[in-house]
């Protein structure tokens, strides 16, 4: 049954990786062609910026680069405050070098106070919430002092691995609709039987937001696959993949929940999500018909039974159910498991925040390149004099989000020859999606007229 217990109201210390698949995944595990993008894997880092929504007054959130001053301002006028912390300052002589250096991936854990938070005390200590539990996380949560216990990081890794609900589909009797592969010879045969009826995914066991899952169209595609794997093989990597066949799907949403360690579960919010191909391309809060129509296919029911299986198997705190909707009205309650944080759940706080002006967002991003000398600074007057800036005052705008994930990859000695890329997270705030569309393509004009290259 769902907690009805009262929140109790502890500090808490915000940080975390938003790629912990890539720290889950055994490295003996054939992949996927990929482009290496490091300026990708810089932005990712510094996603943990958009975790501050889940922080309040008293609350701290250390994060990988320092929010940019102006940003910050900005949050100070919406009345969102929260303690910051910090290792790298982007606007520093030495930030690239720091960026550079081995531990920047990890540094978060790695470099926060080890002897006791700054401000707490023992009889108040405060609660540590990391996006993920990784080994850096688990190995923080072992030298301080905090008010509440992580889960088993060997449990955290099992329950996050497709393989993992695919069993949980089978052993709670719900319909599955993948087929694992344990071999290069599993994914040819059961590829090739999944192409005669069309067009498949091969999903790596800890692949995340497109990365990691490959649409398969063609036999001739699914050959180069099975020869790029079967060279991997005979080097020794073993083939574990999940195959699903690509779903006639209407609409992609996620459910957040909050499984507490007695095993009673919270339902946080319903997210409907943008999805841009594979790719995750935004977050906003289900309506009220929405969820009522779940309500009425036993969604609701059918993941609290999921969740009892994994409070059963050891795991405990966030848990965000990737689902979607089918043309025929098909309901698929569990298309992926993330035992985590997640996008949606920030949004659901976002529009927590928003819900005293009786308003909610979208929270979405642009992928952009940069022209020289930009300045976060310069984004932000830009949007208040095109009355842009959301305030309480108006009734939509852009709220953005975070600065690092938009200005990583432009600091002095960084990469030469190209504009650097970047991402611009924001919440688009509006009364209707009509209002927030509206919105959104007058971000790109004042990006535009910024000299900003926007490709989504």
């Amino acid at each position: 049954m769902l907690s009805s217990k009262a929140a109790v109201a502890l500090r808490k210390t915000v940080m975390g990786t938003f790629d912990p698949e890539t720290r889950w995944r055994d490295p003996l595990l054939s992949m996927l062609p990929r482009i290496p993008d490091p300026e990708r894997d810089r932005i990712v880092l510094c996603m943990d910026e958009l975790l501050f929504p889940l922080c309040g007054p008293d609350d701290i959130l250390y994060t990988r680069c320092r929010i940019d001053d102006a940003l910050l301002d900005y949050f100070d006028k919406l009345n969102v405050s929260f303690h910051h912390r910090s290792v790298v300052d982007l606007t520093s002589p030495k930030a690239e070098e720091a960026l550079r250096a081995e531990h920047f991936a990890s540094c978060i854990f790695k470099l926060a106070p080890r002897d006791g938070i700054p401000g707490a005390d023992a009889d108040k200590p405060y609660m540590l919430e990391p996006y993920a539990v990784t080994e850096e996380a688990q190995e923080y949560a072992g030298k301080v002092i905090f008010a509440n216990p992580l889960p088993d990081l060997a449990v955290v890794k099992r329950v996050n691995s497709k393989l993992y609900h695919h069993r949980l589909l089978e052993d709670t009797g719900l319909h599955t609709y993948g087929t694992p592969a344990m071999s290069v010879e599993d994914v040819e045969q059961y590829g090739t039987g999944l192409l005669c009826k069309g067009a498949f995914l091969v999903k790596d066991p800890f692949g995340v937001s497109g990365k990691g899952n490959l649409l398969i169209e063609s036999p001739s595609l699914l050959k180069r696959i099975v020869s790029y794997l079967r060279k991997q093989e005979e080097a020794g990597s073993q083939t574990l993949f999940l195959l699903e066949p690509l779903l006639p799907k209407a609409a992609d949403f996620s459910s957040q929940w909050l499984l507490e360690p007695d095993g009673s579960r919270r339902l946080i919010s319903v997210q409907r999500m943008i999805n841009r191909q594979q790719n995750y391309g935004g977050s906003v809060t289900a309506e009220a018909a929405f969820v009522n129509l779940l309500e009425e296919k036993g969604y609701f029911s059918m993941l609290e039974a999921a969740l009892h299986e994994l409070y059963l198997d050891g795991y405990f705190g966030y848990v965000c159910f990737d689902s979607m909707m089918l043309e025929d009205g098909e309901l698929v309650p569990i298309v992926e498991i993330n035992a985590r944080m997640s996008m949606g759940l920030i949004n659901a706080h976002l529009d927590r925040m928003l819900a005293g002006w009786n308003l909610k967002g979208w929270l979405t991003y642009l992928s952009v390149a940069l022209p020289d000398e930009f300045r976060f600074e310069r984004l932000l007057q830009t949007l208040e004099d095109e009355q842009l800036l959301f305030t309480p005052l108006r009734q939509s705008g852009i709220m953005p989000l975070s600065s690092g994930t938009l200005t990583v990859n432009c600091v002095p000695g960084g990469w030469a020859g190209s504009k650097p890329k970047g991402r611009l997270y924001v919440s688009v705030i509006g009364q209707t999606e009509e209002a927030r569309e509206e919105t959104l393509e007058r971000l790109k004009q004042v990006l535009h007229n910024l000299s900003v290259t926007v490709f989504h």
